[in-house]
C-alpha cells in the first residue's frame, strides 16, 4: 500500500512486515528536515553574501511592516542610513579584496552596536547600509551611530569614514517618507564633513 504526501513530494510504503507507526515517524523526520532546509534557503535569499546582513530586497518589506506596526502601537521608530566614505580610494590602494574587508568590518561593527532580534541591519547596496530601530527615538539612534563610528575607527581602518543620516517617524509619514528623510540627512552629512551624523529636521 502507498500513501502519498504530494505537498512534500514524499510517500510511504508499508506492508505486513512494516509498522505504519514506524513509517509515519520516518516521514515526520523527513518533513522536519525539509522544513529546516527551506527555512535556511529563505534566509539565504534575504542575506547579503559578503557581509551576512540582510539585503535590500528584505529591507523594503521589513521597513513597511515595522512602520505600520509602530504607527498602530503609537511607538517611535527611527531609521539610520549611512555609507562608507573614501572606499574607492581604499580600493585603489588595497584592491577590491581590501574594500571587501572594510565592508565586512562595518557589518561587524553594526552587529555589535544594535539589539539582537529587535533591530535589523541591511547592506542596502554597494557601500550603503541601513538600520531599522523600532521603538527608538532619534537621540538614541544618534548614540548608536556614534558607537558604530567609534568601533570602525578602533578596528584599524583609518583611511575610511562613515556618513550617517537619521530620521524618526513623525505623524503623517509613511515608510517611503522615513527612508527619503534618512537618505537626505545622509547626503547632508557627506557634504559637510567626514564622520558626520545628521538628523533630519
Amino acid at each position: 500500500m502507498v500513501s502519498l504526501y504530494p505537498e512534500y513530494g514524499l510517500r510511504i510504503m508499508y506492508n505486513d512486515n512494516n509498522s505504519i507507526k514506524e513509517e509515519l515517524e520516518k516521514l515526520k523526520t523527513e518533513i522536519r528536515t525539509l522544513q529546516l532546509r527551506n527555512k535556511e534557503l529563505e534566509d539565504l535569499c534575504m542575506r547579503d553574501a559578503l557581509t551576512g546582513l540582510y539585503n535590500w530586497r528584505h529591507f523594503s518589506s521589513m521597513l513597511e511592516n515595522e512602520v505600520a506596526r509602530n504607527i498602530r502601537q503609537k511607538h517611535p521608530i527611527s531609521l539610520i542610513f549611512f555609507d562608507v566614505d573614501n572606499l574607492k580610494a581604499h580600493n585603489d590602494t588595497h584592491g577590491h579584496s581590501g574594500g571587501n574587508e572594510v565592508l565586512k568590518a562595518v557589518a561587524r561593527c553594526v552587529a555589535q552596536s544594535i539589539r539582537k532580534h529587535v533591530d535589523s541591519a541591511y547592506r542596502f547596496g554597494g557601500d550603503e547600509f541601513a538600520i531599522i530601530l523600532p521603538e527608538i527615538r532619534s537621540e538614541m539612534a544618534t548614540e548608536i551611530a556614534r558607537r558604530i563610528m567609534d568601533r570602525l575607527s578602533e578596528s584599524g581602518f583609518r583611511d575610511v569614514s562613515l556618513s550617517f543620516g537619521i530620521a524618526e517617524l513623525e505623524p503623517g509619514m509613511d515608510s517611503n517618507d522615513l527612508l527619503n528623510h534618512a537618505d537626505e540627512a545622509m547626503y547632508i552629512s557627506k557634504s559637510e564633513s567626514i564622520n558626520k551624523i545628521n538628523v533630519y529636521k
